[in-house]
């Protein structure tokens, strides 16, 4: 059987073992750290590691990229073609500071835009809290709306889109042309990048074998995607322009 906390161990040793620094240390530098995306999908799926990408509010980022110039990070000027392809042209967050040590090892840390000039400080908090968690739940692809969050001195992995913890162990996607993260070309090469290590379109997949694989590995599991790990709500999902059909996974009992 396997269980949330096994999956989470597994996402934290194998995210510490990429960063070579206990990932707990990363999450006592200050509040609101999220590391989400690839590294998280990645580990779930026992795939490698590329970089690890975490979201910090502004003070959190300034401290944190002190903390990992401790750890012997130290902050690049140019970046790579997945990098530009990955965060070009969009608005939701400002250009990602990404740092690398000595073993090439990558940490990019991605900071949300928000609101006008004219908010006060108490909007401002909450326009930053709104931003933050607003990105989180705009991935264009669905199996990167996993993440790990600190609550007090908790790590929870949670998910931001419906069954993506169960698409990453099944390397299995769909493509959420509604999110503000979504972009024809960017979400494009993504899901060519994807696809090239092994991991299927669940929407445009008509093998019944992938569905019957899913459907076994939500069974094997011990908790149910809709617990309270979650961030998103049943009334996101129905409100978008183009909301996910039941069809597209099954009946949760």
């Amino acid at each position: 059987m396997i269980t949330l906390k096994k999956l989470q161990d597994k996402v934290e040793k194998r995210i510490s073992d990429y960063m070579e620094f206990d990932i707990k240390d990363l999450f006592e530098v200050s509040d609101y750290i999220t590391i989400y995306g690839g590294a998280v999908r990645d580990s779930l799926a026992d795939l490698e590691i590329h970089d690890v990408d975490i979201l910090c509010m502004p003070d959190s980022a300034r401290k944190l990229r002190i903390f990992l110039n401790t750890k012997g990070y130290t902050t690049l000027e140019l970046y790579d073609v997945d990098s530009l392809h990955m965060y070009k042209g969009i608005s939701l967050i400002s250009e990602p500071w990404t740092l690398m040590n000595k073993n090439r090892k990558i940490i990019q840390i991605i900071r949300p835009t928000f609101g006008g000039p004219n908010m006060t400080t108490t909007t401002s908090e909450m326009e930053y809290q709104l931003s933050y968690y607003n990105l989180i739940k705009n991935v264009d692809l669905s199996c990167c709306g996993v993440f790990l969050e600190n609550f007090g001195d908790t790590i929870k992995l949670r998910e931001a889109c419906e069954t993506a913890i169960v698409q990453c162990l099944s390397k299995t996607y769909i493509v959420n042309d509604w999110a503000k993260l979504y972009n024809r070309n960017r979400t494009d090469f993504r899901e060519y990048k994807l696809d090239s290590r092994g991991w299927k379109n669940f929407r445009s997949d008509k093998n019944t074998q992938l569905k019957r694989e899913r459907q076994m590995k939500l069974i094997n599991l011990e908790f149910k995607p809709e617990y309270d790990y979650k961030i998103w709500t049943e009334e996101e999902y129905l409100n978008k322009p183009a909301p996910l059909k039941k069809d597209d996974f099954w009946d949760l009992v």
